[in-house]
């Protein structure tokens, strides 16, 4: 009997001893899995987060690019502006809506936005803007430009002249 108890208690260990190794595997198994997967979610994370670093320095450059673009694109056309004022013979600054309809006829159109009013008078090649300070008792033209038809500032002299030729025939 003791016989039989002695290899009932050595095949359970046996037994169990094995079982405790197939168990050890499986966890050592798992344990490199979740390992290997945090370790994934880690480098995406930080591929993410570098990503987003890139992209918004990205976002800054060009940003501080179209702020100096417009900066450009503003001086120019303050410079076609003051080049326009010279090539012009007739003097349109503080004239009132009135006087200008005597000398170009009735304008295409009249806006009112805010404390300015704009007149627009038009000929087949260009469009010459008037605008008016409200605030004034009597509004007197206090800026003037002349654009194309695709809304682009008149710059060159010939352009300027056929314009207001354009613009007091009609």
């Amino acid at each position: 009997m003791r016989a039989i108890y002695i290899i009932l208690i050595s095949s359970i260990l046996i037994l169990g001893g094995c079982n405790t190794i197939e168990v050890a595997k499986e966890v050592t198994r798992v344990s490199k899995s979740v390992k290997t997967s945090i370790q994934k979610v880690i480098e995406k994370t930080e591929k993410t987060e570098k990503t987003e670093k890139t992209e918004k320095i990205i976002e800054e450059d060009n940003f501080k690019k179209k702020k100096e673009d417009i900066a450009v694109e503003k001086e120019k056309q303050r410079a076609t502006q003051v080049k326009q004022k010279k090539t012009t013979k007739i003097s349109y600054s503080s004239k009132n809506l009135s006087e200008l309809i005597k000398i170009l006829g009735e304008p295409a159109l009249i806006r009112e936005d805010g404390n300015t009013k704009t007149a627009r008078f038009d000929s087949l090649s260009c469009r010459l803007f008037f605008y008016f300070n409200l605030k004034l008792n009597e509004p007197r033209v206090e800026y003037f430009e002349i654009r194309n038809v695709k809304g682009n500032l008149v710059e060159k002299k010939n352009r300027i002249e056929k314009c207001l030729k354009e613009i007091n025939n009609t």
